[in-house]
């Protein structure tokens, strides 16, 4: 009676972490990183053939500042994708506190292109912590959506005042 115990307990315990498994790789997102560099911080995300790189981000700003970004996708498929990318600043609780337009980026098979854009920190904005956040919903190849999709994330410290420049 005790063994049908054990074997029912580990038959249980073999279905739990094997399906564990499984949404651990179905959920799993690729690697994203953030990298500081002396012209300012990277963010990068690579999957699904495509890399997308953020550049032009501060680890600081003051309230009243504009954050710079270029937004720049390598497409390492075999097929042309449009990629829409949603640039916010999250404050607690994940929620967007400033949210700029989507921009759609077009790219050619073995290509890359890139888009600019300002992100106005408007001067009612509390100091504190911040992060920006880069979203990358499935996007289109050949017509098609496709893609996992993922979100480029850094911590964004506002600062009181106005930077002197």
């Amino acid at each position: 009676m005790s063994d049908r115990v054990v074997s029912r307990r580990l038959w249980f315990a073999g279905v739990v972490s094997g399906a564990s498994m499984l949404v651990a790789t179905a959920c799993g997102s690729p690697s994203t990183q953030v990298l500081d560099t002396p012209e300012g911080r990277v963010l990068q995300w690579e999957g699904d053939d495509l890399l997308v790189l953020v550049s032009g981000s501060q680890p600081t700003y003051h309230v009243g500042d504009t954050m710079q970004l270029n937004l720049m996708v390598n497409n390492q498929s075999t097929g042309f994708v449009q990629v829409k990318l949603r640039t916010k600043l999250l404050g607690r609780g994940d929620q967007p506190v400033v949210q700029e337009d989507p921009v759609t980026v077009e790219v050619n098979t073995d290509d890359a292109n890139s888009v600019d854009q300002s992100v106005f920190l408007p001067p009612d904005l509390v100091p504190g912590d911040y992060t920006l956040s880069v979203e990358v919903p499935p996007w289109k190849l050949d017509g098609r959506q496709y893609g996992s999709g993922a979100t480029l994330q850094a911590p964004v410290r506002l600062d009181a005042g106005s930077n002197p420049q």
